[in-house]
């Protein structure tokens, strides 16, 4: 069995280059293209330093005499705990590596007043995550090249200065703000759009990352400013069925809607989740 310990910054870049093997495996397996690696390796690596250093409590790797075989990464902000990350080296899976793993994680949401995990279609995480008392929520995705959209009055390119807005409206929405996870969204190089006294969004890698508003139609017009912005394929990733107000715009901008996009688990107070989109990394 692996020694599990904390994470520390020295295994940022293992647990990067584990991350790339382990999703790439799942994805053969599931008969889908590997995504590709992330285009600037030093902005990506910013994600799992903030865990490190935001969240010693929730970051832990498993080492075996191979290296890094496995990795779990979990933030918490005013009360929200959110499962980022957990991977198991193939080959190493399903030997008990990613239960202690995610136990050590979990943990960390001892007095967390909500929980968030955005999971794949792997049946094993499902399991696992279903055996937290979690909730589970289908996700539905969207993809395409978008047409004919209209940003709306107001929409534009966000800077640090509205990350306390962003804080108000993740209150709303998700139940707590996420000022680090913001900050570090910058800090990568995503692009935050902000609709005024609405909502707000980041963008980056030709996918919306997280997008959260303060009603359904700020929520809407929100999105039609990101898609306006689009020049090429896109994705629009975990709706799920409560983000309905999402559908009508999807469809307009003529991407592709399809009913299958991992699923989301909820659990406690997490607001009402509505209307927002979490993230992938940041929940």
């Amino acid at each position: 069995m692996p020694v599990i310990r904390p994470m520390t910054l020295d295994d940022v870049r293992a647990a990067m280059e584990l991350t790339g093997a382990t999703f790439d495996d799942l994805s053969r397996r599931m008969g889908e293209e590997p995504e590709p690696p992330p285009p600037d390796l030093d902005a990506a690596a910013l994600r799992y330093r903030m865990f490190v250093t935001q969240d010693p409590e929730g970051s832990w790797v498993a080492e075996d005499e191979q290296g890094l075989a496995g990795c779990a990464l979990a933030t918490k902000r005013e009360g929200i705990w959110g499962l980022s990350l957990l991977i198991v080296r193939p080959g190493t899976q399903s030997a008990g590596v990613g239960s202690e793993l995610l136990r050590r994680a979990h943990a960390y949401a001892s007095d967390a007043k909500g929980r968030i995990i955005l999971s794949s279609a792997d049946a094993r995480a499902v399991r696992a995550y279903s055996r937290l008392g979690l909730d589970l929520h289908p996700c539905f995705l969207a993809t395409g090249t978008p047409k004919g959209v209209t940003a709306p009055a107001g929409f534009r390119v966000g800077t640090a200065d509205d990350i306390g807005f962003c804080e108000t409206v993740d209150r709303f929405a998700r139940g707590g703000a996420r000022r680090s996870s913001i900050e570090t969204l910058l800090a990568m190089g995503q692009t935050l759009y902000v609709l005024p006294e609405r909502g707000y969004a980041f963008f980056g890698e030709e996918s919306l990352r997280t997008m959260a508003a303060l009603d359904e139609d700020s929520a809407a017009a929100v999105l039609r400013g990101v898609l306006s912005r689009v020049t090429g394929q896109t994705r629009v990733g975990y709706l799920d069925a409560a983000q309905q107000w999402a559908v009508p715009v999807l469809l307009e901008a003529g991407l592709d809607v399809r009913g299958a996009n991992g699923l989301l688990f909820l659990g406690g107070d997490v607001g009402g989740f509505h209307p927002y989109l979490p993230s992938g990394a940041f929940l």
